[in-house]
């Protein structure tokens, strides 16, 4: 019998085996770093801090409060004094009116229409369906259609009365 000997070592394989644990142990403590680092962590030095507002898109609109001038609304919305001139063209920046809206996007989404007047009449005492219908413009018809279960001679204080659909 031949007797054979052991098989040599290669330094080649050793050495690519703990190169190996190294770069998994490298990417394994990366991971943690990332991991663990809180969200927003951002080295700027004092005065390139950014603007919150900057970091977000603002509300369509802007409802002119008292005292509100473009700049500080700039400020308030990071829009840029520019851009709330060119998007709100029929205003006078020197006299903003309180209660005013003003666009803060280029092409802002339409404000949904509100229906007209109140949904329900609160019955008071002493009326009847033609004097709801006299004070609301309904017709008298309308309103008993929308009111089957009321009986307009019946009409009771604090009862409801349906307006529109």
């Amino acid at each position: 019998m031949v007797q054979r000997a052991p098989p040599a070592r290669r330094s080649g394989r050793v050495f690519a085996r703990c190169l190996a644990i190294l770069v998994l142990l490298a990417v394994v403590t990366a991971v943690v770093l990332i991991v663990s680092s809180p969200p927003n962590l951002v080295r700027l030095s004092g005065s390139h801090r950014p603007h919150v507002a900057a970091q977000r898109r603002p509300p369509p609109y802007w409802t002119v409060r008292p005292g509100d001038t473009l700049e500080q609304i700039s400020a308030d919305t990071g829009v840029s004094v520019a851009l709330l001139q060119a998007y709100n063209p029929n205003i006078n920046p020197e006299a903003l009116v309180p209660g005013d809206r003003l666009n803060l996007w280029r092409y802002p989404p339409k404000p949904k229409p509100r229906p007209p007047g109140p949904m329900f009449w609160s019955v008071r005492p002493g009326q009847s369906f033609g004097s709801i219908a006299a004070s609301t413009g309904i017709n008298i018809a309308s309103l008993e259609q929308l009111n089957p279960k009321l009986k307009p001679a019946g009409l009771q204080p604090g009862e409801r009365v349906r307006l529109r659909q």
